[in-house]
């Protein structure tokens, strides 16, 4: 059980703090309320890709649904599109418009990493996008504690149908989730950054995310601009 400190202006402060303690279960249950309110994100943004090999900035839009399906269009220097990425259904397709030509299976890995110089899982990192955190209600608590400036919750958590562990980081003061990592043993599978909070409409968005594969050397950062959040996509969209 997580020590919730003392607050002398009630009106001032997050809910959770007018509780004599916050527990771990408690803090879940508010990233499981929080992974249901997003129903659709569109959104423009600069995505960033960093290898050893490779650095290069494209212009996007993002089209997010239910946590599910995501359409990535790629723009060049001069505003046309280099690519169409779509995960849905489980299925990854892609649409190079200079060839008129769409690709899916195994050819949209190898294109992803040479137009990217690097690949998304989509189904284990779309969450992550949407500041949603990958596989939560089947993760279960192996220890909890204040950092030592009492500003962050930790959170050790194993995932019970898979090896490995994962460590989270919340706000004190508001609970949303600011860092991830994904551990296997002594490696680090990934980590992840929710950045730049800002409100859409009643929502707590995060602006930049910023998703790393120590092992590679490789890191994603999304910078979202104007964020549109639940106002529907287009029934052709993926």
């Amino acid at each position: 059980m997580l020590s919730s400190g003392c607050q002398t202006r009630i009106e001032t402060v997050a809910p959770h703090f007018l509780k004599s303690s916050v527990t771990t279960a408690y803090i879940l249950k508010k990233q499981m309320d929080r992974a249901g309110q997003i129903k659709s994100l569109k959104s423009f943004a600069r995505t960033t890709f960093l290898s050893p090999k490779l650095k290069q900035s494209f212009r996007q839009t993002l089209l997010i649904e239910d946590n599910r399906s995501i359409r990535v269009d790629t723009y060049g220097l001069f505003g046309q599109v280099l690519g169409v990425f779509t995960y849905h259904q489980g299925r990854t397709k892609f649409f190079d418009p200079a060839k008129s030509t769409f690709y899916s299976g195994a050819e949209v890995v190898s294109l992803m990493e040479k137009m990217l110089g690097t690949q998304v899982d989509f189904q284990e990192h779309l969450k992550i996008f949407v500041g949603h955190i990958p596989r939560l209600e089947l993760l279960e608590i192996l220890e909890s504690r204040l950092n030592s400036d009492r500003t962050r919750y930790i959170l050790r958590l194993t995932d019970g149908q898979r090896r490995g562990s994962v460590t989270l980081q919340f706000s004190a003061m508001t609970l949303l989730p600011l860092e991830m990592t994904h551990e296997l043993g002594e490696r680090s599978v990934y980590s992840v950054q929710w950045q730049e909070y800002a409100k859409v409409d009643d929502y707590d968005f995060p602006h930049l995310i910023t998703l790393s594969f120590p092992e590679k050397q490789e890191t994603i950062r999304v910078k979202y601009k104007k964020p549109i959040i639940n106002k529907g996509l287009p029934a052709d969209t993926f």
